[in-house]
């Protein structure tokens, strides 16, 4: 037997040919090729104006249109980000919405077993129920205002200071004197970094996921005007208080240029940290069943709020 050359494949995907997809934009009849790897110097988004994909979602004997296209069409020629934006706009993202959005994605899959969303599916697991029960648990959890269901509320957040027009000092002063939070900034964990970057603000740089993704965005060229806010606002915070931005303030800056809706954000921290949450599950299914006994708190003599399950006592997490 003859060895058979090595094909190379891009993001997991086949790189066999191709047929170019037609899409229709206003005005024009062009054809685009399929995704390709995204560059770095890509582009601000830049949403279309009126939806690409805007026929029928059904299903016949045999074929399953989804917006108008045949899913086979979707198979073979678009990528899971490809989807999401078509399902929930309509639309193909540009390269640089692609390559974001999958860092967003992946910036969820890990925040070690201390976050309040991984108590809840922990526990159930350990009583040996199955894992849809420690998804919904996990989803139960998130939703909340003070957990992952920030996110939305950030969203919401950047969308009126965006109508108002109000000048970011003055918001963050308004604020101040009402004793209201601002959705999207300050962390139980990340509050510094150890080895500040100089080229980096304080702001950006506590909360490794939003020093990564700030640093692609900044890569990619992304200019979008409702990541921009949330830098503003982020200086202002830190200047006053020392308070950085979270992973919900970038997310919600990112989200909002790609074109989503609010009320879509937990769809995303699902997709994103799910898998994450399926790991544990199947962990927990190798320790003694019914193996939490009791609930501790930050206040508990001896508790450590950082120290995993699976380092020395002595040892904190590290980012």
């Amino acid at each position: 037997m003859h060895n058979q050359p090595t094909r190379k494949r891009a993001y997991g995907r086949s790189t066999r040919a191709r047929r170019p997809l037609i899409e229709i934009t206003p005005g024009a009849i062009m054809p685009t090729s399929t995704a390709t790897p995204p560059q770095r110097t890509s582009p601000e988004p830049s949403p279309s104006p009126e939806p690409v994909y805007s026929g029928p979602s059904l299903v016949r004997d045999g074929e399953i249109l989804a917006r108008g296209l045949p899913i086979g069409r979707f198979i073979e020629r678009h990528d899971y980000i490809d989807t999401l934006f078509v399902q929930l706009q309509a639309r193909r993202p540009t390269p640089s919405e692609r390559a974001m959005l999958d860092a967003y994605l992946v910036s969820l899959c890990e925040h070690g077993v201390t976050s309040p969303s991984t108590h809840g599916p922990r526990v159930t697991a350990s009583v040996r129920a199955p894992f849809g029960a420690t998804a919904v648990s996990f989803i139960a959890t998130a939703m909340g205002p003070y957990h992952f269901g920030a996110l939305e509320r950030t969203m919401h957040t950047l969308l009126e200071l965006d109508q108002s027009g109000e000048d970011i000092a003055k918001y963050a002063d308004r604020k101040a004197v009402d004793g209201q939070r601002i959705w999207g900034f300050g962390h139980r964990f990340h509050k510094s970094t150890g080895e500040p970057d100089p080229d980096r603000p304080a702001q950006e740089d506590a909360d490794p996921r939003v020093r990564h993704l700030i640093r692609f965005a900044d890569e990619l060229g992304w200019r979008g005007r409702h990541l921009r806010r949330v830098r503003e606002l982020g200086r202002v915070l830190h200047a006053r208080k020392r308070i950085p931005i979270n992973i919900d303030g970038v997310a919600a800056g990112l989200l909002l240029d790609m074109g989503f809706d609010p009320e879509t954000a937990l769809l995303f921290v699902i997709i994103g940290r799910l898998p994450n949450i399926a790991r544990l599950h199947a962990e927990e299914q190798h320790e003694p069943s019914n193996r939490f006994t009791a609930l501790a708190t930050r206040e508990d003599p001896g508790f450590n709020r950082t120290i995993d399950r699976d380092q020395h006592p002595a040892r904190e997490m590290s980012s």
